[in-house]
């Protein structure tokens, strides 16, 4: 029979040993989850900064296609309208050029002469805005990107799809959305803040410098957690296994060896 010095030391032994045990499985999962959280971090900014770069490449193709129309600003309508339309057919993006005066739009590819009030301070520094309804096609949200020159602009009008084919082609769990002003655009559709997508894990926002929208980047709600979690099941094996092995060799090293090591001869 077990006596009560030798079982409560036997407890404590093995408590300690497993306390040590614990120690590299518990570390090694803190190292886990920090080095999980910091590569979803860096992925998001590294696709933040891309989205950036790709959708500063499409306002830029509108800016050059505004560039080679100003030279028709304050011509009328009736002798510049054919040259503004084979402006128009030079750029892919584009689906219409508008030339305004004095923030009324008095020239369209589409329509001709015309005349059509534009507040140019409803544009993001003057140059971008989203038109959520257009008379050409009342459900197709466009881009518009002003150039001014004076009391003169040029109006490039863009379908939001070529934002949304940019922001389709990032292959990863990174949930994009474009900010102008109280508009925004995603991968799938547009509309206000509330109907953005679900990003709401380690989100961050980036400004073009450029054009003065905003990029914001995430991850959906639990995304953190599922990559913890698979990141888990791969290591937790061998995380235990080294925990095991601790434990045996603090056992031996610490508990073990000491009672094997013979009794001292009494005189």
């Amino acid at each position: 029979m077990v006596s009560a010095p030798n079982a409560g030391r036997s407890v404590i032994e093995f408590l300690v040993t497993v306390l040590i045990g614990m120690a590299p499985i518990a570390c090694g999962l803190l190292v886990l989850v920090w080095q999980v959280d910091r590569k979803q971090e860096e992925t998001i900014e590294v696709t933040a900064r891309e989205a950036v770069y790709a959708i500063d490449r499409v306002v830029e193709s509108l800016h050059t296609t505004s560039r080679q129309a100003v030279e028709l600003l304050g011509s009328p309508c009736e002798d510049v309208l054919s040259e503004l339309r084979q402006t128009l057919v030079r750029q892919p993006n584009a689906r219409s050029l508008s030339l305004e005066k004095q923030e009324r739009i008095y020239c369209n590819t589409l329509y001709g002469s015309t005349d059509i009030a534009m507040a140019a301070d409803s544009y993001i520094n003057g140059r971008l805005r989203i038109h959520t309804s257009n008379r050409a096609t009342p459900d197709t949200p466009i881009l518009l990107y002003r150039l001014q020159a004076n009391d003169h602009a040029v109006i490039t009008a863009a379908n939001l799809r070529a934002l949304q084919v940019e922001l389709l082609g990032f292959q990863n769990s990174v949930v994009l959305s474009l900010q102008f002003g109280q508009q925004f655009v995603w991968a799938t559709a547009n509309g206000e803040s509330y109907q953005v997508p679900n990003h709401a894990e380690n989100t961050i926002q980036l400004i073009s410098e450029r054009y003065g929208y905003t990029v914001h980047a995430g991850y959906p709600a639990g995304e953190s957690w599922q990559a913890v979690r698979q990141a888990m099941q791969a290591t937790l094996p061998s995380l235990l296994l080294v925990g095991i092995m601790t434990s045996a060799a603090a056992s031996w090293g610490l508990f073990r060896r000491e009672r094997a090591r013979p009794a001292s001869p009494q005189r």
